[in-house]
This record gives C-alpha cells, structure tokens and sequence, in this order.
C-alpha cells in the first residue's frame, strides 16, 4: 500500500509568468491534512493557504446559488474582494477551480473507500463502495455535478497537464481498490475471470446514468409512473448493479406495492 502514496508525490505548484500558481491540491498534502500532521509553514505559506480555501469556499457558495455557468472568475474575486490577478496566482482559470473542487471531493469519498474492510467478501465490498459513492452523491448535489462536468473528456482537456494527472491518480487510487476487491471475487469464484475494467464497464455506465436521474430528480422510466422515494431508486440501482456483476438474485427491496411513492 506505501507504493500508493509514490504515486502522487509531483509538486503542487508551477511557474505561470514567474509566479507559483496551485492547479490543486497534491496528494500528500491532503494526506497529511485529513491525518492531522503537523507541517510547517512559514506566515506567507499559510496566508497563501487560507486565501485558496477562501476562494474555494466563495466558489462554493457562488455555485450553489447561480449555478456552474453563470459563476465567473470576477464574480468570486468581487465576492472575497481578492483581485483577479490574485485568483489566477492560485488558480490558473475557473475550470482548474472546477478541478479543485471534484478533486478534494473525490478524495473525501475515496477515504471511505478505502476504509472498506479488506476481510469482507467481495460481494459485500462492492456493495459498500457502491453504498458510499451513491451516498456521497445524494447529500451534495452540487460536488456531483462538478464531478461529472470533470469527467467529461472536453472538460479534462482544457485543464493543464498537472490537472489532468492529478485527476487520474485518484482514478488509479480507485482502480487499486477495485482491482483488489475484483481480485477476490475471482479467486472466491464470485466473478468471472475477466479483466477488472470489462468487469465493472457495465456497472460504471448504470452508476453514471443513475446520477444523471439523481441530478434531475427523475426517479421514474415513464411519463406517467409515479415517482419512487430517493432511497428506494438508489437500492434499486445497487441491486441491478450488483445482480449483473456477480449474476445472483438480490431480493433484499420490498415489493413496489409497499413502496411510498412521492
């Protein structure tokens, strides 16, 4: 597991016209910061600290009010009274801000994960991973919808190339725990003996789909079906999910006639 953390260990600060501009968060920073280590910093550092979380946190709230297009760099700078050209020391555009944020959400999620207990089947394992990652998603609508826009190739692209991989070290720290749990599944015959990414193809476009329904709020397939409760649509999909991976029967739900509809 310590060959993890080599993995993310690039500096967290470039150069941009002689100045140091922060395109996100390094891994072992964020390591240290949710473990509670003590690191030092000089009085610049950590006033150049707080002022990135107070961006961040303005950002936050501007999303959440206006929504992710209408939001602009000049409106956070207006909002913190931190002037644009500050802004771009930290952040070298609003997409990087974007990335910034799916990032350090992704790692809070990812902690959970990997928090799973290693001992349990796989079957359990991935239910919890699917548990957790939903879970996430429903209690902070707008952390999903930057998440996805961040998932999108177009997006990725626009973002500089320390972005970009930072991006897909959290995505290999996921594949690791996949690989792992895959791994055990295969052994224990409760998968078949198929590469991990063909494993969970299918059940990565369920999950995508299924938070493209969460974000709209449309729990249904019909027109003129009822909605279903929140709860109830996010069983289901695990269920389904879970059903296609390991080809077993999982009746755990109640019958639709006991649902409470909304």
């Amino acid at each position: 597991m310590l060959a993890l953390f080599t993995l993310f260990k690039y500096p967290t600060q470039t150069m941009t016209n002689g100045h140091k501009t922060t395109t996100g968060l390094g891994m072992t920073d964020f390591f240290a910061e949710r473990l509670g280590l003590v690191m030092t910093e000089t009085r610049k550092e950590r006033e150049f600290r707080l002022r990135e979380k107070e961006i961040l946190d303005t950002a936050i709230s501007l999303f959440n009010q206006y929504g992710l297009d209408k939001v602009t760099v000049a409106d956070i700078a207006k909002a913190t009274d931190i002037g644009k050209g500050t802004i771009y020391k930290h952040f070298v555009s609003k997409d990087v801000i974007l990335a910034r944020i799916a990032n350090d959400f992704s790692l809070t999620v990812l902690k959970d994960v990997k928090a799973i207990d290693a001992t349990k089947s796989c079957t359990c394992q991935m239910r919890d991973m699917f548990e957790f990652s939903f879970k996430a998603h429903v209690q902070c609508p707008l952390m999903s919808e930057i998440s996805r826009l961040y998932h999108q190739p177009s997006f990725l692209e626009r973002l500089p190339q320390e972005s970009q991989r930072f991006c897909m070290d959290i995505e290999q720290e996921y594949f690791v725990i996949l690989n792992r749990i895959c791994e055990k599944g295969k052994q224990n015959n409760e998968l078949p003996n198929l590469p991990v990414d063909e494993l969970i193809l299918g059940a990565h476009a369920t999950y995508l789909g299924a938070l493209e329904m969460l974000q709209s709020q449309n729990h249904k397939c019909f027109t003129n079906t009822p909605q279903i409760s929140q709860q109830r649509f996010v069983d289901i999909i695990i269920n389904y999910t879970m059903n296609g991976l390991f080809g077993q029967s999982f009746n755990n739900l109640q019958s639709a006639s006991g649902e409470n509809h909304e």
